[in-house]
């Protein structure tokens, strides 16, 4: 009797474990559907969190480049600015050439007599001008109020003259009457060397090629001097 009621007991003590009762099934069913609902949730969020983070980053990097090629730009003519040239002149694989300094004749007297407005706008037309006449290659910027600068990657002593020419006589030509009705002409004055840009060398060019720029001032004005060894 006793073992009768031993073997009883272990029986139900083994059935409350070994077969677990309907409603601990659901309970462990709604919490594993709760854990995926859950899981799921989470997921979703890091997903979307990711996928906001990646357009983010490149929403600020286009900013970022729209940034830095807005440094380089002169903001009134719309071609290089100081920065911009060396930086674009850096990059030539071959950073040899030729090197145009321009500068816009008697350019007070048109501010003085125009007034400065006409004057941005005679410094926007030849920049215009310059960047029309020249190649795709050469590379265009304004150093600093009314002085233009060209980089010719080029070897060729008489292509560059042709182009040079071209471009005096190009802005030479200029019709600026609708700026002022008085404003008949606007002409430059440029000198043209041959030489390295790498580091302090183009101090020297550009100190060549200036010296060049006054000599075509003396000359008469609105000519280019190229040198030619």
């Amino acid at each position: 009797m006793y073992i009768l009621n031993l073997a009883l007991i272990s029986l139900s003590l083994f059935s409350s474990f070994a077969f677990p009762s309907e409603i601990d099934w659901q309970n462990k069913a709604a919490d594993h559907i709760r854990l995926n609902i859950i899981l799921f949730i989470n997921l979703s969020l890091f997903i979307l969190i990711l996928l906001f983070s990646f357009r983010h980053i490149k929403r600020l990097k286009r900013l970022n480049i729209t940034i830095t090629n807005e440094s380089l730009i002169d903001p009134l003519t719309k071609v290089l600015n100081r920065r911009g040239f060396h930086e674009q002149v850096s990059r030539l694989d071959k950073q040899s050439g030729f090197l145009l300094i321009a500068d816009i004749d008697n350019f007070k007297l048109i501010n003085d007599q125009f007034g400065h407005n006409a004057g941005d706008k005679v410094l926007q037309r030849v920049a215009h001008a310059l960047k029309f006449q020249t190649r795709e290659k050469d590379i265009v910027g304004r150093y600093g109020g009314e002085e233009f600068v060209v980089f010719f990657p080029s070897h060729d002593v008489e292509i560059v003259k042709i182009i040079s020419q071209r471009l005096v006589e190009a802005i030479a030509s200029l019709n600026l009457t609708d700026i002022s009705p008085e404003l008949q002409r606007v002409t430059i004055s440029a000198g043209v060397d041959k030489g390295d840009t790498k580091h302090c060398k183009f101090e020297k060019l550009y100190e060549n090629a200036d010296k060049l720029l006054y000599q075509a001032k003396s000359a008469g004005k609105n000519q280019v001097i190229v040198f030619d060894n």
